[in-house]
């Protein structure tokens, strides 16, 4: 089969491998279509999460080609994967906390074990569930591909108060930023959602922002959200979080900065806001699917760009374009 590896900084390699085979309890994945996401960015670039010889990828959708022992799960079946594998065992598992597990990056698809930039993929825990799900067939393969990233967007919004009725502030349109001001609205809220992207500011508005501002030229009214939620992951959208909230609001910061940061936290204090983290996902995939089923969010409006596995390289440049891209598959 083939399969994209990292071979260091900027360096992507088509290479041909054997397919993987499954033991029982495991599941093998032929790929219909893969995420670009913006850890994938990260170890494309500097190698984040990557070493050589690595394959990247976790957004992805596919059909089983074969599941020894796992209950439930068919030949042929088309799911989304949970990439983040709990282990089941430690102490965030065990209280319900999946997404806090200790071995979540050990486990985990595109990081510990080879990803989806491939023709094929192993899922070396599949249980239906938990990290495999099967799709309706109301979901097309474009929606689906987005159902991981919409999963963290989700729980971002889980981690702050009930949206209803209230005014929420979004900083950053990139798939997690667009996906919960798309969840936001879901819940009831008011959505403004503020990015430099002419594009990504008009899928805002696709997707239910009742505003799309331009930081460059406008700022958002200080003290004046119930819930701000950083998207960005940038010094300036962090310090106009703690700006932009009110008087006993919450800031949820779901984007990962990879650096320190400068804030004042005088100013997030005398307001008595809450500061929220939000990681990845708890159990947000069925509710996801279920929105995506029912058209309450049009994911594939998020789908600017579709290519297959050997444009990789032009995948990942069009991915960095903020201003030419949000969402791109990779179709093997």
């Amino acid at each position: 089969m083939r399969a994209v590896e990292w071979e260091g900084p900027g360096r992507l390699r088509l290479a041909e491998r054997d397919e993987p085979r499954a033991d029982p309890g495991q599941a093998v994945i032929a790929v219909v279509a893969c995420g670009i996401c913006g850890s994938d960015l990260h170890s494309y670039r500097d190698g984040f999460a990557a070493r050589p010889g690595q394959v990247l990828g976790h957004e992805f959708v596919g059909t089983v080609v074969e599941a020894p022992g796992v209950e439930g799960l068919a030949v042929g079946e088309r799911v989304v994967v949970r990439p983040l594998i709990p282990c089941g065992e430690c102490d965030a598992c065990r209280r319900g906390d999946p997404q806090l597990c200790a071995r979540g990056l050990e486990l985990g698809i595109g990081y510990a074990f080879d990803g989806a930039f491939a023709d094929r993929v192993l899922v070396p825990r599949a249980v239906v569930g938990l990290t495999v799900f099967p799709l309706p067939d109301s979901v097309d393969d474009r929606a689906a591909a987005l159902v991981e990233p919409l999963a963290v967007a989700c729980h971002a919004v889980h981690r702050g108060p009930d949206p209803r009725g209230r005014e929420a502030l979004v900083l950053g349109a990139g798939t997690i930023g667009l996906g919960v001001a798309a969840f936001l609205r879901l819940g009831g809220a008011s959505v403004i959602v503020v990015d430099p992207s002419p594009l990504r500011r008009e899928a805002a508005i696709s997707l239910g922002a009742r505003t799309a501002l331009d930081p460059a030229a406008e700022q958002p009214p200080a003290d004046s959200f119930d819930l701000v939620f950083e998207c960005a992951g940038a010094d300036a959208t962090m310090a106009a979080a703690i700006r932009a909230v009110r008087p006993t609001g919450t800031v949820v910061v779901s984007a990962l900065f990879g650096r320190r940061v400068e804030i004042s936290p005088d100013r997030f204090s005398v307001k008595e806001g809450a500061l929220v983290g939000a990681f990845g996902y708890r159990d947000e995939f069925p509710e996801v699917i279920e929105a995506l089923a029912s058209d309450a969010i049009n994911a594939t409006a998020l789908v600017s760009h579709e290519l297959p596995l050997d444009r990789i390289d032009e995948a990942f440049q069009i991915q960095s374009d903020a201003t030419e891209s949000l969402k791109v598959l990779v179709r093997p």
